[in-house]
């Protein structure tokens, strides 16, 4: 039987998404999408981001495309979302820390444009 927590999370992103809450604007983008919480703690009231990231990684076919970077202390996948991408960051911090994974995955360029830099 699934979690109170993770039940109201799916019950959320269904919601969003037939809503269209999360389709990306302006078209052509790259968002980031970071699910917060405590790793290792499921079914928390702290942990609702990290379980809300996780179905929507399911959702968009990548929940299996999990890579860890040592530089934001996270792990990231990739998705397309229409003519967007998305990042989505699952930090491996306590939730107090959650944002300087944030801030740091926000400062990463993507390969293609860091060759652009003249």
């Amino acid at each position: 039987m699934p979690r109170l927590g993770s039940l109201r999370a799916t019950l959320w992103l269904r919601r969003a998404m037939s809503l269209g809450v999360l389709e990306p604007r302006p078209p052509g983008k790259r968002w980031l999408v970071a699910g917060l919480g405590n790793p290792g703690l499921p079914g928390t009231r702290h942990s609702v981001g990290l379980a809300v990231l996780g179905q929507l990684a399911q959702r968009l076919g990548v929940a299996d495309g999990w890579a860890r970077d040592r530089r934001c202390a996270a792990d990231l996948a990739l998705a397309s979302l229409g003519d967007a991408q998305l990042v989505l960051l699952r930090p491996r911090r306590l939730m107090n820390n959650n944002g300087r994974s944030v801030a740091r995955a926000g400062e990463l360029r993507a390969p293609e444009e860091a060759g652009r830099e003249g």
